[in-house]
C-alpha cells in the first residue's frame, strides 16, 4: 500500500463519506461484496478501488435489488458505468420537478411577501408539486429490468440491445404513440376475446411497429431480455408494489399471438 499515491479510510470514516452504517459495511464485506485492505494493526482500511465497489453496491440497494444479485453485478468496470447511468437516469428523472418546485415557491414567498394572500388552487398545488418523492415504481422497475438483463448477459450485448430499443422509443412523439397503444390494448382485453379479428390486427401493427428490433437482436438476447421481464415483474409482485401498467394486458396478447401461431396466422 503506497500512502503517498492512495489516500486510504478506516470504517468509521468510510461509513460516513457514503452515507451508510459502520454494520453495513461489515455486513458487505462478510457477504464477499467488498474485501477491505488489511494494515499492519488489522485495522480495516479502505482505497479507491473498494469505495468504487461500495458506490454500485449502495446504488444497486437504493434501486432495491437482493445482495444476492449485486454480488453477481459488482467489480466490473463496464457494470460500473453501467450503474452511473442507472443512477444519473433517477436523478435526472427529478431535475425538472425540483426546478417546477422551486418556482412555485418563489413564488408564492413573493406572493406573501407583499401581503397577498395565496388563492386555493396555489395552496392546493403546493404540496403536490413541491414535496419530493422517491422514484417512482416505473424507475425502480426499469432499473431493476435493466440490472436483470446485465446480471444474465456477461457480454453486454443484451444490454446494449435494450438501450437501443430505449432511445429508438424515447421522445415525447413515441411516448404518446406507446400510451395511446396501451389504452387501445386494454380496452381489447377488457373485451376479453383472444380470437377476435381487432385483437389479432393489434398483435400483427404491434409486431410490424417492432420488426426492426427483432431484426437487430438475436433470439438469445430477445429471450434474454423476456427472461428479465419474467423475473422483474414476479418481484415487484412479491412485494406487491404498484405498476405503472397492467401485466394481464401483456399476457392477454401473449395468449392472442400464441393462438395465432398454432393456427399458422403468425410466423
Amino acid at each position: 500500500m503506497d500512502g503517498e499515491k492512495e489516500q486510504w479510510f478506516g470504517p468509521g470514516e468510510t461509513a460516513r463519506r457514503l452515507g451508510v452504517t459502520t454494520k453495513a459495511l461489515r455486513v458487505y464485506e462478510r457477504e464477499g461484496l467488498v474485501i477491505p485492505h488489511r494494515a499492519e494493526s488489522r485495522w480495516r482500511l479502505y482505497g479507491p478501488s473498494q469505495i468504487a465497489r461500495l458506490h454500485q453496491i449502495i446504488v444497486l440497494r437504493d434501486l432495491g435489488l437482493p445482495l444476492k444479485s449485486i454480488k453477481r453485478l459488482v467489480g466490473d468496470h463496464s457494470r460500473l458505468r453501467d450503474i452511473l447511468r442507472l443512477q444519473r437516469e433517477t436523478l435526472e428523472s427529478q431535475q425538472d420537478k425540483i426546478g417546477r418546485a422551486i418556482g412555485l415557491i418563489e413564488v408564492a414567498l413573493c406572493r406573501i411577501d407583499e401581503g397577498q394572500d395565496l388563492s386555493l388552487d396555489e395552496l392546493a398545488t403546493l404540496p403536490k408539486e413541491t414535496l419530493m418523492q422517491q422514484p417512482t415504481d416505473k424507475k425502480k422497475f426499469l432499473a431493476r429490468f435493466e440490472a436483470l438483463i446485465a446480471e444474465q448477459d456477461p457480454t453486454g450485448q443484451a444490454s446494449r440491445t435494450f438501450d437501443g430499443i430505449k432511445k429508438e422509443y424515447d421522445g415525447d412523439t413515441h411516448k404518446a404513440a406507446l400510451k395511446a397503444l396501451m389504452e387501445e390494448a386494454s380496452r381489447l382485453k377488457a373485451a376479453g376475446d383472444v380470437n377476435s379479428e381487432a385483437a389479432k390486427e393489434f398483435v400483427r401493427r404491434v409486431r410490424s411497429r417492432t420488426a426492426g428490433i427483432r431484426r437487430s437482436a438475436s433470439q438469445a438476447e430477445q429471450e434474454l431480455i423476456r427472461d428479465a421481464y419474467v423475473k422483474t415483474l414476479a418481484e415487484a409482485q412479491a412485494r406487491s408494489e404498484s405498476l405503472w401498467f397492467d401485466p394481464a394486458v401483456l399476457d392477454f396478447f401473449r395468449q392472442v399471438a400464441q393462438g395465432m401461431r398454432e393456427r399458422g396466422e403468425l410466423d
